[in-house]
């Protein structure tokens, strides 16, 4: 632990011996005080330079006699009031000077001195209403004076003491390089939270969780009394920030004892918790040069927490001291002496009971005591004014050091360890969420996150540092969750809807059960549900699966995210690819060419336009263009949003592959409440059915042509005045999506008005999605990557589809076109469409008859192990 060298206490010893010992009643000082205050008449408060300047300054050993008890309170002692840095002691004597000093002070500073001066003339002054009467004095308590105990630190003279730095935004010069390097570092705030598992606050400076603090990032501290060396770091938490005038971030409202942040910190003080501090680049008060963004400094352990007034603002401080204080910090200036340590711990700083409120305070600042607790009417006030001005800490309190105990060690290694399984019996803990989280690089200490589906790579130039943990080939049912078995018959459906969504009458196709559900006219999602037999079939969603995991076929990655809170360049969740038509949405993801696709893509787009085909019944199907490849990691998701962009057609349709899911839809907010983010309300655009205060805004709609502006928005505000407007909509459809599952959503104004979202409940899954690209908004020289190989003609003019997920012989519709070449997308459809289908019934999904298609229909198979296989329906 922390103690004072020999050298150290032999000279402070010296010092307090030589200084002399100065004697101020409490009289003089008394009276000092209301010869001050009259000379400056007219002034609301004393800054602390004013009454330092003031009253005389007794030195910090002086004993002093103890002031009788206040309404039963426990007596306090007087002490003395130390100095502030490099400033000199007045005596009683210079007090007749500052009358003449304040009537001299120039125009410059008319308003420090006197600013109400010409509306509060002083007494005996003639106006024309007659003599202004004298102000009654007001009774002021006496200075309180702060002991110091014998075997404190004595104060430094002021030409020998150290100021303390003010900490500007940006350093004046540059600072000395540091001892060491970092544990750990980061150049991303998103490598920094997803490495290190006691930060992961992506927008804050504090992360807390269960009610503790686990880590404290430094960043673009501008607090005024913020101080960092090698052993102690003092700044404010807890929020309430806002841009100022100038742009800048500070403080806009109160801090209370009683929020989670500050109640966390006091948590770490109770348990001895401690917690890694985090210094940011930003941070000027940092004694040397940061070499990157984001470096991690050490355990520390919370030590002190009191309230400020700043701007009469109560503001939250931190005191944090490093845990091993024996061992050189790497921040500290390169060759600066070695700490020395000493057996005994320095002393403790004085603390008071407060007259007022009986709270205990500790003497945090140099220049007199004062009490801390921001309930009390005496708190930030010195002899019962408000100070003003920035405080001094006292050297005993930054001096103090806090014993750890030697047998707790903190919960977490600085740098984390590489993930590897605990067993090689382990199959899919490659895909487990610790080795979807970051790495530290082992060569270079930096944090990175993990971009590639198959290995992590140190993006540091000229690293090279790579690590993988091994992926075997899982087989489905390795991936089932808690509710998925395996069926023999038709799947079990586990879908829930919500009013006003209906369900139409399910329909049984070939091991296919079919749900569709209507969210409002001219909108459905129909959910193609497969059974075990589907799934294995030749070229079914179990073969699929398997190729898409061999070698990382697909090339997956995490791509940066065009629109995004955090700060930074911020990756999304998932690993993707697309193949086909660009496809521009909230991820800047890579599109490649159909020709360079492997053969599952090819295969699941075939099958999607299939699916897609069967459930387009109020329009002609237009084949997609494009095929998005996502991969989730366990618990991977992606949020609620929209395919809503103005290049799309009106069907989307998914396949899922692996793990299970929950599809989730619900209407978007505008829609649902009839408000915009803005507040504003639009009388021309539909009421949806489900929304909030549906007949009352279809009531207040109708009135909109017959009254003036005025009149509507008067009566608007009256219908949702008093009314709880809910932030988003509930959720008004459930899906369980298991492997093999098909969802297509379909209809113009679908993505217009709901949003979707998918939650990966499995250790690994893929979803495929496949979208229609309107050519003529895309690119011409992108075009070419929608094609892909046309299905062979054989002799007898009988097109064999290139890769066949149909039955034999099935008739292949004809090739889409592409401005005018035949190519681009083929859709390889298992039964034709027999007549016209009536709107929303898929009872059109029939097998294919002899005059219907040229070949005998498809019938079911029996293997030899007794199961039944029935025929590819799409």
């Amino acid at each position: 632990m922390a103690g004072l060298s020999s050298e150290v206490v032999g000279k402070v010893a010296e010092e307090s011996a030589a200084t002399p010992v100065a004697s101020t009643t409490d009289s003089t000082v008394s009276s000092t005080l209301r010869r001050s205050s009259r000379a400056r008449t007219g002034r609301s408060s004393l800054n602390v330079e004013e009454m330092v300047q003031t009253v005389g300054v007794p030195e910090p050993n002086v004993q002093r006699r103890k002031r009788a008890p206040v309404s039963g309170k426990k007596p306090a002692e007087d002490h003395g009031i130390l100095n502030e840095a490099g400033a000199s002691s007045k005596s009683s004597a210079a007090v007749e000077e500052d009358k003449t000093e304040e009537s001299a002070a120039g125009p410059e500073h008319a308003d420090e001195v006197a600013p109400k001066a010409s509306k509060r003339p002083t007494a005996g002054a003639k106006r024309k209403n007659g003599p202004v009467k004298a102000p009654t004095p007001r009774k002021r308590r006496r200075a309180t004076y702060i002991e110091v105990p014998d075997n404190a630190l004595v104060r430094p003279t002021p030409k020998n003491k150290p100021e303390t730095p003010v900490q500007p935004t940006v350093p004046a010069v540059p600072r000395p390089e540091p001892y060491g390097a970092p544990p750990a570092w980061a150049e991303s705030r998103q490598a920094l939270c997803e490495t290190l598992p006691y930060y992961r606050a992506f927008n804050s400076g504090a992360y807390t969780s269960g009610g503790l603090a686990h880590g404290f990032l430094l960043n673009s501290d501008e607090t005024t009394g913020s101080l960092m060396n090698e052993e102690i770091v003092i700044t404010r938490a807890g929020g309430h920030c806002g841009r100022n005038a100038s742009g800048g971030m500070e403080q806009i409202s109160d801090h209370s004892s009683a929020e989670a942040c500050i109640l966390s910190f006091r948590n770490n003080m109770i348990c001895q918790y401690p917690l890694a501090l985090i210094v940011g680049k930003q941070n000027a008060n940092c004694p040397t040069e940061i070499p990157h963004q984001y470096c991690v400094m050490d355990w520390f352990q919370v030590t002190d927490i009191w309230p400020e007034k700043k701007k009469g603002i109560i503001c939250f401080k931190f005191r944090f001291e490093k845990i091993d204080c024996a061992t050189k910090s790497w921040w500290a200036p390169k060759g600066s002496p070695e700490p020395v340590r000493s057996v005994l711990l320095p002393p403790r700083a004085y603390q008071e009971d407060c007259y007022m409120c009986g709270v205990s305070s500790k003497q945090i600042f140099e220049h007199c005591w004062i009490c801390l607790n921001e309930s009390c009417c005496e708190f930030w006030r010195i002899d019962g004014i408000e100070v003003t001005s920035s405080l001094t800490y006292n050297p005993v309190f930054l001096e103090e050091r806090t014993h750890w105990p030697d047998d707790v060690k903190p919960p977490y290694d600085l740098a984390p360890r590489l993930p590897k399984p605990n067993s090689p019996d382990e199959a899919s803990y490659a895909f487990n969420r610790a080795c979807w989280k970051g790495v530290v690089c082992p060569n270079c200490k930096r944090c990175t996150s993990r971009r590639h589906w198959d290995a992590w790579r140190c993006e540091t130039q000229g690293c090279g540092f790579t690590y993988s943990v091994p992926q075997p080939v899982l087989a489905p049912t390795a991936l089932m969750g808690g509710h998925d078995v395996e069926t023999t018959g038709y799947a079990v459906p586990r879908d829930q809807t919500v009013h006003p969504v209906t369900m139409q009458q399910p329909i049984f196709k070939d091991g296919w059960r079919i749900h569709t559900y209507d969210l409002c006219p001219g909108n459905t999602v129909t959910h193609f549900h497969a059974n075990e037999s589907v799934k294995k079939q030749l070229g079914g969603a179990n073969e699929l699966f398997k190729a898409l995991q061999k070698d990382n076929c697909m090339g997956l990655q995490r791509f940066p995210m065009k629109m995004h809170t955090g700060m930074g360049e911020v990756l999304a969740q998932h690993f993707s690819l697309n193949y086909g038509m660009p496809y521009k949405y909230v991820v800047a993801v890579d599109s490649k060419a159909f020709s360079s696709a492997p053969t599952p893509i090819i295969s699941a787009l075939k099958r999607l336009n299939s699916a897609a085909k069967a459930a387009v019944c109020d329009a002609p199907f237009v084949p997609f263009n494009e095929l998005l490849a996502v991969g989730y990691f366990e618990a991977g998701k992606m949020g609620f949003h929209d395919d809503g962009e103005k290049e799309l057609g009106p069907t989307i349709a998914t396949l899922s592959l692996g793990g299970s899911a929950v599809m989730s839809m619900r209407m978007k907010s505008r829609y649902f409440t009839g408000l915009t983010k803005g507040g504003n309300y639009d009388p021309l655009e539909p009421v949806l059915p489900g929304s909030f205060l549906e007949e009352e805004r279809k009531s207040l709609n109708l009135l909109w042509p017959t009254v003036t502006a005025a009149q509507f928005e008067e009566w608007r505000k009256a219908l949702y005045s008093g009314r709880k407007i809910p932030r988003n909509c509930h959720v008004l459809l459930t899906m369980h999506l298991s492997h093999g599952d098909i969802v297509v959503m379909h209809g113009d104004e679908m993505q217009k008005y709901y949003e979707h979202q998918i939650i990966s409940s499995g250790k690994m899954r893929f979803g495929l999605t496949c979208r229609h690209i309107k050519p003529e908004l895309v690119d011409a020289a992108d075009h070419w990557k929608a094609i892909y190989e046309l299905p062979e003609v054989d002799d007898d003019n009988t097109q064999t589809p290139a890769i066949d997920d149909g039955p034999a012989g099935a008739e292949d519709p004809q090739p889409s076109t592409l401005h005018g070449q035949n190519t681009a997308v083929t859709d390889d459809v298992a039964a034709p469409i027999v007549g016209e289908a009536a709107p929303f019934d898929l009872t059109h999904l029939v097998e294919p008859t002899k005059a219907d298609s040229g070949t005998s229909a498809p019938t079911p198979t029996t293997t030899s192990q007794g199961e039944t296989h029935f025929p590819v329906f799409f």
